[in-house]
């Protein structure tokens, strides 16, 4: 510990010895004055300062000297830290507990001094902090779910020695459970398959969720079932399809969004929830038939004359199906061997000409378009489209008759009209609106309307034997036609022959058979000689003759004439006829006259309807319903009123 040494002024040697020893700790040695400790010390004992006296002498001369030696006892950092409890335990701490709070306090003793008994506490554990002081808290929000709801963990007291000593005690926190934790799905996404025709009751799929916090769980769907297809038993999971009535599933899927609510027993605010995904993908089947959704709304209109190929109409239809169930081909149906006079591209629906059409022969034609599927089993489509055939000037205007004759006696006062000059357009509209003139003649002995026809003396007649002109038609277009009028001036003793009635009626059913007499004319002269002759005006047009459909006989035993069937009539052709007679005396300037014979043809049943296609083809899904529509055909009948109905 220490050495003592004493100066022998006699040169002498010195022996130590110890006079004051407390507690005989210390030894000397006698020669040297080394100063030994006879046992270990401890500083924590307390005796912490001895205060020795030694003597040293000279053996042979008996001097002494004294001297006292005190020596301090330093702390050693021999002391481990000590808790005062090995264990400490803290229960029912809720797991809502907010970071941060003190929850409890450890306390840790050095039996050292000074900076060796200074302590600082840590947690090797990341959940729990601790103060200077020992407090301890929860670094983050506790979690009541972790195995037997318990933190266990080490805190340790270390102090400031060098090196330093550190101490141990365990630490148990009992949680106890509230509504944190929302219920987990087993999947955040569930996918599934359907059949589009699948029936009541079907499996659709079954969801399950767990609450961490031991909670009770009831299900919901919250989104993706708008038209109520689907059920949920929301004990359960089991998602169904609807009973009543029977689903109605659409392609190409629905997305069904589940929500799980746990019953919040464990205690908390409010209940927790989470989301979940169904997907449930829509197997096609062809059960929807193409629809042309504008069907009533098609105007179509092609002019005449126009070369093959001309764009008529796009028709578009839908299918409600999917892919090749859905995908839908073009096509006209028609009758066996007779053409539609129109193509359409099986892809685009774009009706094309493919003919060149002459309004005056058809006006209107009635297509039956059909929309077909490409499923294995097709379904068809149809929708029946007018199309207008519209009109070109392309025909002249038309007289009734081939020519016209008039006599006139030599006094008609100005103005009289005598005769009526009709002409036809087979064209329409203003291609059609005819306008009468007469070729020029000076002095302009006629005028004629230039609306009506009707001519008519419009200078003095007395002058002149023979008037020859020409009747002019021309219509809206300028297209132009013409025909030779002639009338010839009698005088006023010279009468032609008298009618005995100035026009005749007569109707007939169009199934008159051949040589059939329909009405009788008579004529009579009075002149010296009675004898004339009679005969039918030739006429330009169906409604004068031309085709020649009567002819006229004499009758010699009254001098009269009958007018007589020459060919078969048809109703759907031409229903009226204007037949104009000529009658003329015998004399040496033969005179003549006129009468009108007006023929009304009345329809016969004679026409058989006939169906627009020779075959239609219709599909029915089994299941549908009482009254769903199948197909619709189309037929007509050219006979009129009830017998075309």
């Amino acid at each position: 510990v220490a050495v003592v040494q004493a100066i022998s002024f006699q040169k002498k040697s010195v022996s130590y010895m110890l006079l004051i020893n407390p507690g005989n700790l210390f030894s000397i040695n006698q020669e040297s004055g080394a100063l030994s400790l006879t046992r270990s010390v401890d500083y924590e004992s307390g005796h912490n300062l001895h205060t020795l006296q030694v003597r040293a002498s000279e053996t042979d001369t008996g001097l002494s000297g004294v001297v006292e030696a005190v020596v301090h006892i330093m702390d050693e950092n021999d002391c481990t830290p000590e808790f005062l409890h090995s264990i400490y335990t803290r229960d029912n701490i809720p797991e809502s507990v907010a970071p941060g709070t003190s929850l409890l306090q450890v306390l840790a003793r050095d039996c050292d001094s000074g900076l060796n008994s200074e302590l600082s506490y840590l947690i090797p554990s990341g959940d729990f902090d601790i103060t200077s002081g020992g407090v301890v808290s929860p670094a983050r929000r506790l979690d009541y779910e972790r195995p037997n709801h318990i933190y266990e963990f080490v805190v340790v007291a270390v102090d400031a020695g060098t090196p330093p000593r550190t101490g141990t005690a365990s630490v148990r926190v009992r949680v106890a459970n509230t509504n944190d934790e929302v219920p987990v799905f087993s999947q955040s996404v569930y996918k599934t398959f359907l059949s589009e025709d699948a029936g009541p009751d079907t499996l659709v799929a079954i969801v399950h969720a767990n609450d961490p916090d031991g909670d009770a769980v009831s299900y919901a769907i919250t989104g993706g079932n708008e038209d109520s297809n689907f059920q949920l038993d929301n004990q359960k999971g089991i998602i169904k399809l609807r009973r009543s009535p029977p689903p109605r599933l659409r392609g190409p899927q629905y997305i069904l969004n589940i929500t799980a609510t746990d019953d919040n027993a464990s205690g908390g605010p409010y209940p927790l929830s989470s989301a979940a995904q169904v997907i449930v993908g829509i197997n096609d089947i062809n059960n929807n038939k193409p629809v042309f959704d504008e069907c009533q709304n098609y105007n179509a209109a092609v002019l005449e004359n126009q070369a093959p190929g001309t764009f008529v109409l796009r028709v578009e239809a839908h299918d409600a199906d999917m892919g090749v169930n859905g995908e839908v081909k073009y096509g006209i149906m028609h009758r066996d061997g007779v053409s539609s006079g129109f193509d359409i591209d099986s892809d685009t629906g774009v009706i094309t000409t493919a003919v060149s059409f002459d309004r005056e022969r058809q006006r209107e034609f009635t297509l039956s378009v059909t929309a077909t599927d490409q499923a294995e089993e097709p379904l068809i489509g149809i929708c029946q489209i007018t199309v207008l055939i519209l009109d070109q000037n392309d025909n002249d205007p038309k007289f009734e008759n081939s020519r016209y004759q008039y006599f006139l006696r030599e006094d008609t006062p100005v103005g009289t009209s005598f005769l009526r000059a009709a002409a036809h357009d087979d064209d329409q509209g203003s291609n059609a609106a005819i306008t009468y003139s007469l070729s020029n003649q000076k002095p302009a002995y006629l005028h004629i309307n230039p609306n009506t026809g009707w001519i008519y003396v419009n200078h003095p007649i007395s002058q002149t034997s023979r008037i020859n002109q020409q009747i002019l038609a021309s219509d809206g277009g300028n297209r132009c036609s013409s025909v030779e009028l002639t009338v010839i001036i009698t005088n006023v003793h010279n009468q032609p022959p008298h009618w005995e009635q100035p026009e005749y009626w007569v109707t007939v059913p169009e199934n008159t058979v051949r040589d059939a007499k329909i009405v009788t004319v008579k004529a009579t002269s009075p002149l010296g000689d009675p004898r004339v002759t009679y005969n039918l005006e030739e006429g330009l047009v169906p409604e004068t003759n031309m085709p020649v459909r009567f002819y006229i006989k004499p009758n010699r035993v009254d001098g009269s004439a009958s007018i007589l069937v020459a060919e078969n009539l048809d109703y759907e052709t031409t229903r009226f006829f204007t037949l104009r007679v000529r009658v003329q005396n015998v004399a040496a300037v033969p005179l003549a006259s006129f009468t009108t014979v007006y023929v009304n043809v009345t329809d016969v049943n004679d026409n058989v309807p006939f169906f627009l296609s020779s075959t239609y083809e219709a599909t029915v899904p089994e299941g549908a319903q009482i009254g769903t529509s199948v197909a619709q055909v189309s037929a007509t009948d050219l006979d009129s009123g009830l017998h075309g109905m």
